[in-house]
């Protein structure tokens, strides 16, 4: 009898049937990363386009530079006498005070240009005096003087019509030669008597006069002292405000001339960073806007400052410096239009001296 187990026919293989399902599960998975990558990409893309966009407008209403640098005024301190420095008080860097003595001239010129002028002073107060003193004098002579010119011009007149009366009398015999003589000398002593009077009235006015000359004379020479004191007190340079010594590389015994400075005091009251905007960020910012600066030195101080004023005139490319101090700003290429940049003055309002330094670099944001 037969084996029901081994007649029975083997069944066949379900292995295709098994595997069916798993591959479809894993299609469709595939599809739905697929899908949501392509989600994720579409988003991420969005998101950057979204920030691009937003940091863009922040650019654009708060334009910011890097190209800018902290500055303060500066002055060449230039002494008004010339002579040889005997004292220098002040090093390279030192902080100074205003109406310190930064140096001192050698006075002794000076100092004797001012006795001089002194002296020249008390000996016209003296001629001054002596005039004064013979003032009602010297008018009593001027009135007696004009009377007797007076007096002249009368005789003369007198002796004159005399001599013009009797010469016609002379050819009718009422009148003898000798009166008629007479009379022509009368009246040249008259002349001279007339002459000398006048020369005396004009001695005793230029007499008087000459105080008035003297009193003016003496103004003048006031003038001559105060200016002696004037130069004596410029031997002393002092501080025309609190500052930073700069450029000081001299010593005792230089020679210093009028007008050509020594060296430079920097000005450290006020600070401001001149800072370059491409000209189309102007529009977004005026006089008055606040404005964020950051030192690079420095970068985590930050301050506070205000837009003071906005360049009107920058020399354009390749132009020759004629323009009487215009700033130059030059272009970075040559191949491609960029924008011209302008210097913005941005005033600090509150500065530390201590991190501030001339030419030091800075950031400016507009606010």
């Amino acid at each position: 009898m037969d084996d029901p187990k081994s007649s029975t026919p083997a069944p066949e293989n379900p292995a295709p049937k098994t595997e069916a399902a798993p591959r479809k599960l894993n299609s469709n998975s595939e599809d739905a990363r697929k899908v949501v990558g392509r989600i994720i990409s579409i988003v991420v893309i969005l998101g950057v386009i979204v920030l691009i966009l937003f940091v863009w407008s922040i650019v654009e209403r708060h334009p910011r530079t890097d190209d800018a640098t902290a500055q303060a005024n500066i002055i060449g301190v230039a002494p008004r006498v010339h002579g040889q420095i005997i004292k220098l008080n002040v090093q390279d860097n030192q902080d100074v005070k205003e109406g310190d003595v930064l140096f001192e001239i050698d006075p002794a010129d000076y100092q004797l240009a001012l006795a001089n002028a002194n002296a020249t002073l008390a000996a016209l107060d003296q001629e001054i005096e002596v005039a004064r003193s013979q003032d009602e004098t010297l008018k009593f002579q001027v009135k007696a003087a004009a009377a007797g010119v007076e007096q002249a011009k009368a005789q003369l007149k007198q002796a004159t019509d005399t001599l013009q009366r009797l010469q016609p009398l002379l050819e009718k015999g009422f009148a003898t030669a000798d009166d008629v003589e007479k009379a022509d000398t009368a009246v040249e002593v008259a002349t001279a008597a007339l002459a000398t009077g006048e020369q005396r009235s004009n001695s005793a006015k230029a007499s008087l006069s000459s105080l008035a000359t003297l009193t003016a004379q003496r103004d003048g020479a006031v003038a001559a002292v105060d200016l002696a004191k004037l130069n004596l007190s410029y031997c002393k340079i002092v501080a025309p405000f609190s500052g930073k010594i700069v450029n000081l590389n001299i010593s005792i015994g230089q020679y210093a001339n009028v007008g050509v400075p020594v060296f430079a005091l920097l000005d450290t009251r006020q600070w401001y960073v001149l800072a370059n905007f491409r000209e189309g960020e102007l529009r977004h910012f005026s006089v008055g806007s606040p404005v964020d600066v950051y030192l690079l030195s420095a970068p985590q101080h930050h301050f506070a400052g205000k837009v003071q004023g906005i360049g009107w005139a920058v020399l354009s490319k390749d132009e020759i410096d004629t323009s009487h101090g215009v700033p130059s700003v030059p272009r970075e290429l040559n191949w491609v239009h960029i924008a011209q940049r302008f210097p913005v003055r941005i005033e600090i309002e509150n500065p530390d001296s201590n991190l501030f330094r001339m030419g030091a670099s800075a950031v400016a944001i507009i606010k």
